[in-house]
C-alpha cells in the first residue's frame, strides 16, 4: 500500500509540474443574469469550451488545468466577445460595464494586454491602414505565438489562397505550433478544393416554397449562376441589392442567373426581407448562419459574398463587387451593350424612336413597336452619349445619357418632365449638378460656374446648349464654348453649338436683316413678320413650343417684360412647334400671352427650322422697326437692361 500510495503521489507531483491551474475572476456591471462561455484553444488544435453563470451581482468565474500558453475567447451572453491568452498558474480579473469604483479592463495576463497592445487601432487608424499594419507586424515577428492568431482574426478572410499560403510558409519557431497555425493549414487545404475552375461545392437548401433545392443542379440551368450569400440583418447585403436586380434584368435572357442563400436563423426574418426587396430569383434559406452546410462549404466569414459558377459547376470567380458585376458578365457572356427598356402610360401600342445623338452631329435611329404598354431597345455605343425617344404621334420626348448598362425609364404621357431614368450613372451624374445647381439661390450662374470649371466634362456642352444659352448674347455664347475641351467636343451638343456660332456669324449677324416669313395666328389669320415689326420700334421674334418645359417656365418673365414697355413701342411675336393645335391654344390662354402669337403646326418640320437654324429651344432674336438684328437669345435679365437702354434715348 505504501508503494502504490508513494507512486501516485509521484504521479500527481509530476503531473502538477506540466500543468497548473488558470482562475478568471469576472465582474460586469449593469448586466444581470447571463452565461459567459469560454473556449480555450490548445496547441494540438483541440479546444475546450466551457460555461459560467453569470449571477445576479454580474460574477463569473471559471477555473482551468493548462501546460502551455494558450489563445481563450470570452463570449458574453453570446454577443461580446474578448480575446484573453491564458498562462499556467495565471490569475485574470476581469472588470467591464462603467463602474466609477473600478476601471474597466483585464488584468493580470502580460500576454493578453501584449496581445491588445498590437491588434487595437493606434489613434485615428482606418480599417485598411489598420489591417495593414497587423500584415507588417506578423512578417516582421515570423516566431510570435501571436501570428497565426492575427492572421485567423483578422486577415485571412481578405486573402486568397496564394496569398495565405504564402504568409504561412514565413512563420517558424513558435508561432507555428499553435492551435490557429494548425487551422490555417487546413483552411488552405479546403481553399485549394476552392479555386477558381475547381468543382464548386454542392449543398442542399429549401427554396421560399419549402422545397428543396440542390446547388449543382440549379446552376447546371445557366450558362452563369451567381450564388450570392446575404443575411437580413446585414445592411451592406441588402445596399446592394438594386445593383443585382439591374444585372439580373439586363442579363437573364443572355443566360445569367442568381440564387440567393441566406445565413438568418430566423425564416421569417429571410422571407420578410426578399419580399421587401422584390427579388426574381431563387432565393434559399440556410439557417444556422455561420455553421450552415453551404457556409462551411465555401468557408464563409463574412456577408454579403458571391461565387460565379458556370453551366458545369466549376468556380469562374470569386466576390465579385456589385459595381463590377455588369462588366463582368457583359465580358463572360459577350453582351457588352445597353438594353433600354420601359413604360409611358397610358401609351399601349404603337411605334416609338430613339435617335442616338452622335458626336458629328447626326442621328442614329432605332425604332421599336410598344407591346402590351413595354418597349426595349438593345445595341451597343461606344462612348457615351445623348439619346432622345420620340414617342408616338410625336406626343413628347424624352432625353437622357446613354451607356451600356439596363437603362429603365418609366413615367407618364402627361407629365414627361418627370419621367423616372435609372441604371446610367452618367444620367445620374447630370441629374446630380442639375439639381444642385437648382437648389442654389442663381441656378444659373451655378451652372455657369461648373462648366467654367470643367470645361472637360460631357455634361458641359448640354448645360451650355440647353440651360446657359438662351440666356447668352451671342458674343458671351461664343466665349463659352471656346473654353469647351476634351471629352466635351466628342457629343453632340458641342457641334450643334458649332455649327449654331458659325450660322449666327455667316448668315445672321448682328445689324443684318431679319429672314421674313409669313404664318398664320392662332385665328387663322396671316401675319407677315417684316409688316408686323415695322409697326413697332422693337420686336422680339420668340420661339418656343407648348411641350418644352424650358419654353413655358420663361414666359412669366417674358409677359412682365411685355407689359412694362408694349406702351413705349416694344412687341413680341411668339413662333411655337407646336403640332397640336388644341395644345397651343390652351398654352397661348394658361400663360396668358397676350401678344401675337404664330405656328405652322409642323414641330420640327417646320420650314423656319431651316430658315432660323433652330436646334433647340427656346430661342429669340431682338430687331429694330427696319428688321434689323439688334441682339440674340437674350435672358429676360439681359433684354430688360437693353430695352432701358434703348427706350431711355
Amino acid at each position: 500500500m505504501k508503494k502504490a500510495f508513494s507512486f501516485i503521489f509521484m504521479l500527481i507531483f509530476t503531473l502538477s509540474i506540466f500543468a497548473q491551474g488558470y482562475v478568471i475572476n469576472g465582474l460586469l456591471y449593469k448586466t444581470g443574469r447571463g452565461v459567459a462561455t469560454l473556449r480555450v484553444y490548445f496547441k494540438d488544435g483541440n479546444e475546450k469550451i466551457d460555461t459560467s453563470a453569470i449571477e445576479k451581482d454580474g460574477k463569473f468565474y471559471f477555473r482551468g488545468m493548462i501546460s502551455e500558453d494558450v489563445p481563450a475567447l470570452l463570449t458574453i451572453n453570446g454577443k461580446k466577445s474578448y480575446r484573453l491568452y491564458l498562462s499556467p498558474g495565471s490569475t485574470i480579473d476581469i472588470t467591464m460595464g462603467h463602474s466609477k469604483e473600478k476601471k474597466n479592463g483585464i488584468k493580470g495576463s502580460p500576454l493578453t494586454d501584449s496581445w491588445y497592445s498590437i491588434v487595437n487601432p493606434q489613434g485615428k487608424e482606418d480599417y485598411d491602414v489598420h489591417l495593414e499594419r497587423l500584415e507588417n507586424w506578423v512578417i516582421n515577428n515570423p516566431e510570435n505565438i501571436f501570428c497565426a492568431d492575427i492572421i485567423a482574426s483578422y486577415l485571412a478572410h481578405r486573402w486568397n489562397y496564394e496569398e495565405l499560403s504564402r504568409t504561412l510558409n514565413t512563420l517558424k519557431g513558435e508561432a507555428t505550433n499553435t492551435y490557429h497555425y494548425r487551422h490555417l493549414k487546413e483552411r488552405l487545404k479546403q481553399m485549394n478544393s476552392l479555386q477558381i475552375g475547381a468543382t464548386a461545392p454542392d449543398f442542399a437548401a429549401v427554396d421560399m416554397q419549402g422545397k428543396n433545392q440542390r446547388m449543382s443542379s440549379l446552376a447546371r440551368q445557366s450558362k452563369y449562376t451567381l450564388l450570392v450569400f446575404w443575411a437580413s440583418w446585414s445592411k451592406e447585403s441588402r445596399e446592394i441589392g438594386p445593383t443585382l436586380i439591374q444585372a439580373y434584368n439586363r442579363f437573364k435572357n443572355k443566360g445569367f442567373n442568381i440564387v440567393s442563400l441566406s445565413i438568418d436563423e430566423d425564416k421569417n426574418s429571410w422571407k420578410q426581407a426578399v419580399e421587401t426587396d422584390k427579388t426574381e430569383w431563387t432565393q434559399l434559406f440556410g439557417g444556422k448562419k455561420w455553421e450552415s452546410e453551404a457556409a462551411k462549404a465555401y468557408m464563409l466569414k463574412a456577408v454579403p459574398y458571391n461565387v460565379l459558377i458556370d453551366q458545369d459547376n466549376k468556380i469562374v470567380e470569386f466576390n465579385i463587387r456589385a459595381e463590377n458585376l455588369a462588366d463582368r458578365l457583359a465580358e463572360l457572356t459577350g453582351n457588352r451593350g445597353f438594353r433600354v427598356e420601359g413604360e409611358i402610360a397610358p401609351l399601349e401600342e404603337g411605334t416609338i424612336v430613339m435617335e442616338l445623338l452622335k458626336a458629328d452631329g447626326q442621328k442614329e435611329k432605332m425604332a421599336t413597336k410598344i407591346v402590351n404598354g413595354r418597349f426595349v431597345f438593345e445595341g451597343e455605343v461606344d462612348k457615351v452619349c445623348m439619346a432622345t425617344l420620340v414617342l408616338p404621334t410625336r406626343s413628347g420626348e424624352v432625353s437622357f445619357f446613354l451607356e451600356n448598362s439596363l437603362i429603365e425609364i418609366d413615367g407618364e404621357l402627361k407629365d414627361l418632365d418627370k419621367v423616372q431614368i435609372s441604371g446610367s450613372r452618367s444620367n445620374d451624374d447630370f441629374l446630380q449638378i442639375a439639381n444642385r445647381c437648382n437648389r442654389q439661390k442663381n441656378p444659373m450662374q451655378c451652372l455657369m460656374n461648373y462648366v467654367l470649371d470643367n470645361p472637360q466634362s460631357i455634361y458641359s456642352p448640354l448645360i451650355v446648349s440647353s440651360y446657359l444659352a438662351p440666356y447668352l448674347n451671342t458674343n458671351e455664347l461664343r466665349e463659352v464654348f471656346s473654353k469647351l475641351s476634351g471629352e466635351a467636343t466628342q457629343m453632340y451638343q458641342y457641334q450643334l453649338l458649332k455649327n449654331h456660332i458659325a450660322e449666327l456669324d455667316k448668315d445672321e449677324a448682328l445689324g443684318e436683316k431679319v429672314k421674313d416669313f409669313t404664318l398664320s395666328d392662332i385665328n387663322g389669320k396671316p401675319v407677315s413678320l417684316s409688316n408686323f415689326v415695322s409697326q413697332n420700334q422693337y420686336t422680339l421674334i420668340h420661339f418656343w413650343a407648348s411641350w418644352d418645359l424650358k419654353s413655358t417656365q420663361g414666359i412669366k418673365e417674358l409677359r412682365l417684360l411685355y407689359n412694362k414697355y408694349k406702351t413705349e413701342g416694344f412687341n413680341i411675336i411668339s413662333i411655337s412647334l407646336d403640332d397640336e393645335r388644341a395644345a397651343w391654344a390652351d398654352a397661348i390662354k394658361r400663360y396668358a400671352m397676350q401678344w401675337t402669337n404664330v405656328s405652322d403646326l409642323k414641330r420640327w418640320n417646320s420650314t423656319l427650322v431651316k430658315i432660323y437654324n433652330l436646334e433647340y429651344i427656346p430661342q429669340n432674336i431682338l430687331v429694330d422697326k427696319n428688321g434689323r438684328i439688334v441682339a440674340k437669345n437674350l435672358s429676360c435679365e439681359h433684354l430688360n437692361q437693353r430695352l432701358l437702354l434703348k427706350f431711355a434715348k
